[in-house]
């Protein structure tokens, strides 16, 4: 059996497209799917191949058990919701996926024969009530940064279904919640919800205050899609949601709806599950699951989740029913994002200590402060070396501490070279002179390019957007370590770059990154995409520049950061299904490195009309320095005219009186000489 997933991720650009015009979806993880395309492909692949006859199941004769952590991510406000709002979230969970009798989850539907539990055992066999508070400005989630959720507060995914709370996704965007799936990267494993949204009392606002959108996000964890996947595709089995009973639904419900019938193409004719919990609908409509999508569910626990439900795990949690709960002291724990630092760099330590700790006493040996009672201070090393880190935690039951040793390693900056810097990849060593290749997914990656015609010389470097179904993913050429301090001029960053789209309504990103603190933060100091960036057609080709190609220019002063001896630059390619990027002629320094970049702030020089017969002008040219002239000659090297550039730009040249044929008009100056192919046609 094949499924149709390419049509299944388009139908998720396109429904987001579509609803953002219309009502802002409540669920994120349509960008999940376009984002691990690949990885969603693999997991339906292996899918398949277990079960390759459409409903078919392998479900085992006892209900699973899955222990759950709940990650509280907060800044002291009301985000940081109570023990019950919480308890009254996995309570919904056990109401809507195990059917239970007198509830909102006793609907139309089946049970799922899968219940949840707060556990009361952690990773390391600590007390806990499987809830973790974290005092953070990751609190103001950005979905982009959802891997540091899992960095500083991530249990063991093959034994506890993590779930993130948070104050707010993507800047008040709308989006609810959204998910993972079977076997995608473990360190986004998991759903992040907002607290507003998360339970049935304190901050859960209506509509979504009956715990709902949890039941919807744990759905696509389990492995579930939309009900509205693919719209009406056509088949129910093969297309859609990939489950035979759930009818084909055009578009997401909201609110409501009594009754609908969007798609036609199912036998029999069926109205729409506005109920189920994998629509749109708002909390109080949702109370369903079918047979079909617990077949679904249960198969993806035994190919994919098979170690969390294990009679083994649930004991190991304290999920098994004979456990008894019992008040549990305070326990230390502790993170940070970063843990190699240089001398003078601050680091923000996080307490992900368990059970409600009252008083925090830190020791930072080596540090400033060396100690502290914050929750999270933020502490910083005047010397190299290695460094320990200890917390000591208290509640109303009891204490605990935690000493890690040398948890943080200091290092002075790296000395940086004065500049200049000149690479335009003419070695065909990849990567050359000092450069490093960030490839954070292990996939695809800046590669040395010889096929197209490069801005110079015989070769470039191409990120290949394409193919790389990655989405958001940044790879980096990073540049050394430059000595800006010492320079004492105006330091210059140049290069040029070609690139085009593979869609109007796509477009991949070129941006540069600077750093001052050895690569701990990073700020944007120049970025292009859309039309910006392009220089080539619109197409869903591969794009290799040629002869036609107008390469455009960068031109970037780093003035700001000339107060630095160790300042880190990276060009960095966000991935957005375009097309191919290239880059070439690197350039750090003061000095402008050619005729073009004398000349011109980001366009290619051209000269238009091309054919002429009358005048021409040139654009794409933003200075005229006093000694450049432009030069005519005729196909046999004859000398036309020779006139100063300033002239030409101000009159142009008239061809008028020119024979019909090739001519070559170069630009030249003491940084050198450009030319440009024009013909005269008449």
């Amino acid at each position: 059996m094949q499924v149709k997933l390419p049509f299944i991720f388009l139908c998720a650009a396109l429904c987001v497209a579509v609803e953002a015009t219309a009502q802002v979806p409540p669920c994120g993880t349509d960008a999940y799917l376009i984002r691990h395309a690949r990885a969603i492909e693999r997991m339906e692949a292996r899918y398949n191949e277990a079960f390759p006859v459409p409903g078919a199941t392998e479900r085992s004769s006892h209900v699973k058990t899955i222990p759950v952590v709940v990650h509280i991510f907060h800044q002291g406000g009301p985000e940081n919701i109570s023990d019950a709002q919480v308890q009254s979230q996995i309570q919904v969970l056990n109401e809507d996926y195990r059917k239970l009798p007198g509830t909102n989850g006793d609907g139309n539907g089946v049970d799922t024969e899968v219940q949840f539990c707060l556990a009361h055992i952690g990773p390391n066999g600590e007390c806990t009530n499987g809830i973790v508070r974290i005092n953070s400005p990751l609190a103001d989630h950005q979905s982009f940064q959802r891997t540091m959720l899992k960095q500083i507060s991530g249990w063991d995914n093959t034994r506890y279904l993590n779930i993130y709370v948070v104050q707010d996704i993507d800047n008040g965007s709308g989006v609810l919640g959204y998910s993972s799936y079977p076997d995608g990267p473990p360190e986004e494993d998991g759903f992040v919800v907002l607290h507003d949204a998360f339970g049935t009392m304190g901050t859960a606002q209506a509509p979504q205050h009956l715990g709902r959108t949890a039941s919807h996000e744990l759905g696509h964890w389990l492995g579930m899609y939309h009900t509205f996947q693919d719209g009406c595709g056509t088949d129910t089995c093969t297309t859609g949601d990939l489950v035979c009973d759930t009818p084909p639904v055009e578009d997401p419900h909201y609110g409501c709806p009594v009754s609908a019938n969007t798609c036609s193409n199912d036998v029999p004719d069926v109205n729409d599950l506005v109920d189920n919990y994998m629509d749109y609908t708002d909390d109080a409509c949702k109370s369903m699951l079918t047979a079909g999508q617990r077949d679904r569910i249960q198969n993806m626990l035994q190919l994919f989740r098979f170690d969390i439900w294990q009679t083994g795990n649930t004991l190991a949690t304290g999920c098994d029913s004979a456990y008894v709960p019992v008040p549990c002291a305070a326990v230390s724990n502790f993170a940070t994002l970063v843990q190699q630092v240089c001398t003078g760099n601050p680091v923000q330590f996080v307490s992900t200590a368990l059970n409600d700790p009252i008083a925090w006493q830190w020791y930072f040996p080596g540090g400033t402060p060396s100690t502290s009672t914050a929750e999270d201070p933020v502490v910083s090393y005047a010397l190299p070396g290695t460094y320990d880190v200890a917390l000591v935690v208290q509640n109303s039951i009891g204490g605990d501490s935690l000493m890690v040793p040398g948890m943080i390693t200091v290092q002075d900056p790296e000395p940086g070279q004065l500049p200049p810097f000149s690479e335009g990849f003419e070695s065909l060593l990849f990567p050359p002179n000092g450069i490093v290749v960030e490839n954070p997914d292990g996939e695809n990656t800046w590669v040395l390019d010889t096929v197209a015609v490069q801005a110079e010389g015989i070769a470039s470097a191409h990120m290949d957007n394409l193919t790389y179904t990655n989405y958001g993913q940044s790879d980096g050429l990073r540049l050394p370590t430059f000595d800006l301090l010492n320079f004492g001029a105006t330091p210059w960053l140049r290069f040029r770059w070609a690139y085009a789209r593979s869609s109007p309504n796509y477009s991949d990103q070129l941006v540069v990154l600077a750093s001052t603190d050895c690569g701990v933060n990073f700020t944007q100091v120049w970025a292009r995409t859309g039309a910006a960036l392009a220089t080539g057609p619109t197409q869903t080709t591969p794009y290799i520049p040629d002869s036609t190609t107008n390469w455009k220019n960068a031109n970037i002063n780093l003035t700001a950061y000339a107060n630095s001896d160790h300042v880190i630059i990276k060009l960095v390619n966000v991935t957005d299904g375009g097309n191919y990027l290239y880059v070439d002629r690197i350039n750090l320094g003061d000095q402008f490195v050619g005729i073009e970049d004398a000349l011109n702030g980001d366009e290619t020089i051209t000269a238009y009309p091309n054919p002429a017969n009358g005048i021409v002008w040139l654009r794409g040219i933003a200075n005229a320095p006093a000694d450049a002239r432009v030069d005519l000659r005729d196909a046999t090297g004859r000398g036309i005219l020779s006139m100063p550039l300033q002239n030409v730009l101000k009159n142009g040249i008239d061809l008028g009186a020119q024979a019909d044929g090739p001519y070559v008009l170069s630009i030249r100056s003491r940084t050198g000489s450009k030319s440009l192919m024009i013909a005269v046609q008449h």
